[in-house]
């Protein structure tokens, strides 16, 4: 009698786990890793203006400012700390294709220099997207070895009063 007690918890231990298992599968239907980001489909759903929060593993420490910019209409600006970067984009499967970059030739002190530099060849090197919620993450480099998080501020929510 013992025996088959045992038998019948295990069979409902493994009933739930299962249970649990497919309905986890369904409700995270869309998050395609493990902190919930979603790849990037279309151009249109990085609209928005995004500044650097989190450099913990790009190529040097953040010296300066870093903002992307992206527009409907297929253009991104990149403000590198130094000069501005800006082209045209678009998205193919998660990934940022860029077209030839144009920057602005100003001259800074060598840490802002390096940073504009590999701003750049992120931007020109093909970066995996995601998203998650207010958050982009950008992984770039050879086996992704770089990742940059960025974090568009909140809209807005009312207007100014009248002064």
């Amino acid at each position: 009698m013992r025996a088959t007690r045992t038998w019948v918890v295990v069979g409902g231990v493994v009933a739930l786990v299962a249970l649990g298992v497919l309905v986890g599968s369904v409700w995270d239907r869309g998050d395609d890793s493990a902190n919930g980001s979603v790849p990037v489909n279309e151009f249109h759903e990085l609209a928005g203006d995004f500044t650097v929060v989190n450099d913990g593993s790009a190529p040097a420490p953040v010296q300066g400012p870093v903002r992307l910019r992206f527009f409907v209409d297929g253009r991104v600006i990149a403000e590198t700390g130094c000069n501005v970067v800006r082209g045209a984009g678009t998205v193919e499967e998660s990934v940022l294709v860029t077209g030839p970059l144009m920057s602005t030739r100003m001259a800074c002190e060598p840490a802002l220099m390096e940073q504009e530099r590999w701003v750049t060849e992120m931007l020109a090197g093909r970066p995996r997207l995601e998203l998650s919620g207010p958050y982009l993450y950008l992984h770039w480099g050879e086996g992704e070895q770089w990742w940059l998080g960025l974090e568009k501020p909140p809209e807005p929510t009312g207007s100014l009063p009248a002064s």
